[in-house]
């Protein structure tokens, strides 16, 4: 199988599951694993899968992923296509669904949640301050909040693992 995994990464998480997902489908695949902040991939109709991965920032994906599924929507339409998404906020996921992405596209794989990072050794600046403060709010919460886990997100390897098998047909 011909893959395609196109991603864009802020600060390195995306790109890291990307860099995971495809290790995890080489075996007798030929993948194309691109980073869209360097380089546009070529058409979906080149494929047979093609998987979609961006960070969420202020609550929106990247503009180069939603230009790749506009450009390629017809071509989609007729590929195995997945959307992965790494968030701070895995419990948003739904609304990012909802609101970044066409609601005709539609892909045949379904949109993924990785989860994400809050580290910031990664950032710098303003952002620097802005995630100190939102891991100090995390770790501060109220704990007596019953629907409050507390814990700092993190990615999600075995939602990585349950997307390549799905994709392998496991």
């Amino acid at each position: 199988m011909k893959i395609l995994i196109a991603y864009t990464s802020k600060h390195g998480t995306t790109a890291e599951c990307a860099t995971v997902l495809a290790d995890r489908l080489t075996g007798g695949n030929e993948i194309d694993l691109i980073d869209m902040k360097c380089q546009m991939p070529i058409s979906a109709e080149y494929y047979d899968v093609v998987i979609l991965g961006s960070s969420v920032r202020m609550g929106h994906i990247s503009k180069k992923v939603k230009r790749y599924i506009k450009d390629n929507m017809e071509a989609l339409a007729e590929k195995q296509t997945a959307v992965f998404l790494c968030c701070g906020f895995p419990d948003e996921f739904e609304e990012y669904v909802n609101t970044q992405f066409p609601k005709k596209f539609n892909p045949s794989l379904g949109y993924h949640c990785f989860g994400g990072e809050l580290k910031p050794e990664k950032v710098k600046g303003i952002e620097k301050l802005m995630v100190r403060a939102i891991r100090k709010s995390i770790t501060e919460h109220d704990f007596e909040d019953a629907t409050y886990t507390g814990s700092l997100p993190e990615i999600i390897p075995e939602h990585i693992y349950l997307l390549s098998d799905k994709i392998m047909g496991r």
